[in-house]
């Protein structure tokens, strides 16, 4: 009767551990739901050791349905830990156990059967737990019959997982491939090579670090399954230190992870080409992670992974180096074309337009608004001379027959569209300001002192007020040239309200380093040329100085010979006068001829003064009693013409070194000029007063009239010799007027009122 228990036992055991329509761990669910009901146990388990570590993780139970739960209960431990270390069976009481082997149901006693292969080799330990105290002998026997089905079933299911996991890696391998034959960057590869090896069962978490280099921050990518979740932050901190290692020593490293009780194996490959270090890949999973399929596997992952990346380091790098490259050619032929536009012009005022459209013009503007302020090192400031927009800069043409080649073209701008520049609102503000050179108040100042350009992320806009204006970045950038600061161009993006990019700043500093030399090249030619006119007009002067002293010596040689005969015809006209009676026609025609020769005497005197070298007679003069002299010679003329004189005389005496009596001509000259420009009935005012001439002590004397003033386009040539509007005029009483005063270093001032009268204002200095 025994011996038919044990057969049929044994049949049954076959019959499940050979049924083929079954999973290999739905069959050893069922072996040990066999032994349970058996032999009528309270639980049966059965425990599978780690491959590597004396550890058993693995546990199937009888009402579990097959699936196995993970564990960790190393050797030497519980009661399946002593069996499994001692290979030999072990009894145990409740309290024994390790909690890992406590199931739901209560048993008094439990009993560990070692299961081991052909080879003797632990392949797992039967735990069974009986409600008696122990099992019979002969259950226990029987039970030992049922050990041999368990490792062939283990080995089955070992076997099974190898070829899954040979398939696992195949297909994992297979999907490498596809997604590192596919270009793909980085940032979008990674990820999924991270995915792909928890979906195809390699690991249930992997983690990919790459080092931060020179270029980029070191980067994270993962992905895990649902069952790695609860315990993800524990695997990531291991992940960590376990990478470190790996780096450290330039080779795969295998570490065991046990967060909260779970044993998790990892492993952690370097990825490095060339002695280079780029990364590392770590995977964490169950106890066939670290068999040696699936540590090559994992190796063979990292090896081409760290290809894929040096080769993608490798163009990211050309691709860089082509953008850079673009990049400085596209900013080299810009700064080529500014350099053929500022050398095409030496007009200022329209190379200052060019300077800032160029800056703010096209589809794509550096800045919104650019200023330039030039430096008057005089007034110790830096003053506004033109201020553009992306509203008001049109499009740069490129002049008839410029071409497209880059070697020779440029940009040009039209006079219609720097007037409109001009014209506008924001070009009137900067024309508006002057700022101080201080480098402590602005900016532009601290640009100018410094020599270099200054960028402030965050500035108050210009021209707006301080309280309410937006703020935008500002940058200014000097224009030196020579070693000397010239001005500044100041920009932001105050329209956009955008940020000022790196490249643009360095551009700036590029281009205005042009600019400057441009500019100080136009404002020397424009001194050449201010220089060149003066001389050219100095010039002309001194040849017509040469061309009047030429007629001046002539014309005094002529007055020196007419003045003889002169004299001689008036004598004889005068006696001739005499002896006749004056009623009669003869005595007219004669007096006729001496007021004839007394005017042409006159005449000749002023032409002979004018022409000869006055020496003047220095003395100690009192321009109040000058003036006062003066007066007194032209009244009777003024008071027939019934002019009223006004008179203004400070009590102090006005003394100053000086030749009275050609002051006192130049007076009488003014005054008598004034009389004949006012008729009758007008206003004479006349005053003395203390000025500065010069920086030193001076004297003035007003002269002004009513006499309608002088014409304006007379206006220039009243000092002329020989210009006059008199009809008995010579037109050399202002011209030796202004030669008196001119040779004792004085000035003569004209206020002009036409229509109302003119005011002559002789300033003369006391010393000099």
């Amino acid at each position: 009767m025994a011996a038919r228990k044990v057969d049929n036992l044994l049949e049954q055991a076959l019959v499940i551990a050979q049924s083929s329509g079954r999973s290999h761990q739905a069959r050893i669910g069922s072996l040990l739901r066999l032994a349970a009901r058996t032999f009528g146990l309270a639980s049966a388990s059965l425990f599978v050791p780690d491959p590597t570590e004396p550890i058993l993780t693995q546990r199937y139970l009888a009402g579990a349905s097959g699936i196995a739960q993970r564990c960790a209960i190393p050797f030497d431990i519980g009661c399946a830990g002593r069996a499994a270390s001692q290979r030999f069976d072990v009894f145990c009481t409740h309290s024994e156990l390790h909690p890992e082997e406590r199931g739901g149901a209560e048993a008094t006693g439990y009993h560990s059967l070692p299961v081991l292969d052909g080879d003797d080799r632990l392949v797992g330990v039967l735990v069974l737990g009986s409600a008696d105290a122990s099992l019979s002998p002969e259950s226990l026997a029987l039970c030992r019959k049922l050990l041999p089905v368990f490792s062939l079933t283990l080995a089955a299911l070992a076997a099974a997982e190898q070829t899954q996991a040979s398939g696992r890696t195949m297909a994992l391998l297979s999907g490498l491939g596809h997604l590192l034959g596919s270009p793909s960057a980085a940032g979008t590869l990674l990820p999924r090579i991270a995915r792909l090896c928890t979906g195809s069962g390699l690991a249930g978490l992997a983690v990919i670090r790459l080092t931060p280099n020179g270029r980029s921050r070191g980067r994270v990518f993962k992905s895990c399954q649902s069952g790695f979740r609860q315990d993800l932050e524990a695997l990531l901190d291991a992940e960590q230190k376990l990478s470190a290692c790996a780096l450290a020593a330039g080779a795969t490293r295998t570490d065991q992870v046990v967060p909260a009780g779970a044993v998790y194996r990892a492993l952690s490959a370097p990825l490095g080409s060339n002695g280079s270090t780029m990364g590392a890949i770590t995977l964490f999973g169950g106890p066939d992670l670290l068999s040696p399929e699936q540590v090559d596997a994992a190796e063979t992952v990292a090896r081409l992974l760290s290809g894929t990346l040096a080769e993608a380091i490798c163009k990211e790098r050309v691709a860089s180096l082509d953008s850079e490259n673009e990049k400085k050619l596209k900013e080299l032929s810009l700064l080529y074309r500014l350099s053929n536009t500022m050398l095409s012009t030496i007009k200022l005022n329209k190379l200052i337009h060019l300077t800032l459209t160029a800056l703010t013009s096209g589809p794509t503007p550096f800045f919104d608004r650019a200023m330039l302020f030039l430096t008057n090192e005089r007034s110790g400031s830096l003053v506004g001379m033109l201020g553009v927009t992306t509203e008001t800069s049109p499009p740069l043409s490129i002049p008839q027959g410029g071409g497209e080649d880059i070697l020779s073209s440029r940009w040009d701008i039209t006079e219609d569209e720097m007037a409109a520049q001009r014209d506008s609102d924001f070009c009137r503000k900067v024309q508006g300001k002057r700022l101080q050179l201080d480098g402590t108040l602005n900016i532009a100042s601290q640009a100018v002192l410094e020599k270099r350009l200054i960028y402030i992320p965050d500035e108050a806009v210009i021209g707006a007020d301080p309280a309410t204006a937006p703020r935008t970045a500002l940058a200014a950038s000097p224009l030196i040239a020579h070693g000397q600061t010239v001005g500044v161009v100041l920009v932001d993006n105050a329209l956009t309200q955008s940020p000022i990019a790196q490249e643009h700043l360095r551009f700036l500093q590029l281009f205005t380093n042009q600019a400057g030399m441009a500019i100080e090249n136009s404002m020397l030619y424009n001194k050449i040329e201010d220089a060149n006119r003066q001389l050219s007009e100095a010039q002309e002067s001194l040849l017509q100085k040469e061309r009047l002293a030429a007629i001046g010596e002539m014309a005094a040689g002529i007055a020196h010979e007419l003045k003889g005969p002169l004299v001689s015809i008036g004598g004889f006209a005068g006696r001739l006068a005499r002896k006749l009676p004056k009623e009669s026609t003869e005595w007219g025609h004669a007096d006729l001829i001496v007021r004839e020769v007394v005017r042409l005497e006159g005449i000749l005197s002023e032409i002979l003064l004018f022409s000869k070298k006055t020496t003047l007679c220095y003395t100690r003069c009192n321009m109040v009693d000058v003036v006062k002299e003066s007066l007194a010679v032209v009244t009777p003329p003024l008071e027939e013409k019934q002019i009223r004189i006004t008179t203004k005389f400070p009590r102090q005496h006005q003394v100053l070194l000086g030749d009275s009596q050609q002051l006192k001509q130049v007076f009488i000259n003014i005054i008598l000029n004034s009389l004949d420009a006012m008729g009758s009935g007008g206003e004479l005012m006349v005053q003395v007063l203390s000025c500065e001439l010069d920086g030193k002590e001076a004297v003035a004397v007003k002269i002004a009239d009513t006499g309608g003033g002088i014409p304006l386009e007379q206006l220039n040539s009243i000092f002329t010799p020989f210009f006059t509007t008199k009809e008995s005029g010579t037109g050399l009483g202002l011209p030796i007027a202004n030669r008196i005063i001119t040779n004792h270093g004085g000035k003569i001032q004209i206020t002009n009122q036409p229509g109302q009268g003119v005011e002559f204002r002789i300033v003369l200095p006391k010393h000099w």
